[in-house]
């Protein structure tokens, strides 16, 4: 729990006035590098780090790039079906056409 007074120090100690980083109460710690009121901020903080990092530029870029040749791929297998729907139209309509 967030020390919110300066009692439960000894009375030598030096005591840092802290803001919480993560919900702004303000807190007395014993440390100067403190960040955090509680251990329950800190976890709070490093999981919302966590979520927000992005993936490395390398690993994008060849996401990117197996995405576009899936896309290439995709464009010439549309183009291959509607030539043969295309094909198939054509035979069927020359089949059912009345013999004259």
């Amino acid at each position: 729990m967030p020390r919110l007074s300066k009692e439960g120090f000894k009375h030598n100690a030096k005591i840092f006035e802290k803001t919480c980083q993560w919900c702004g109460t303000p807190f007395f710690a014993s440390r100067s590098t403190a960040k955090f009121c509680s251990s329950t901020c800190r976890a709070y903080s490093h999981q919302a780090d966590t979520l927000d990092t992005a993936a490395p530029w390398q690993e994008t870029e060849r996401t990117v790039d197996a995405l576009l040749h899936q896309i290439a791929f995709l464009k010439s297998q549309i183009e291959s079906l509607s030539r043969d729907n295309l094909q198939l139209r054509q035979a069927l309509e020359k089949q059912n056409q009345p013999e004259a």
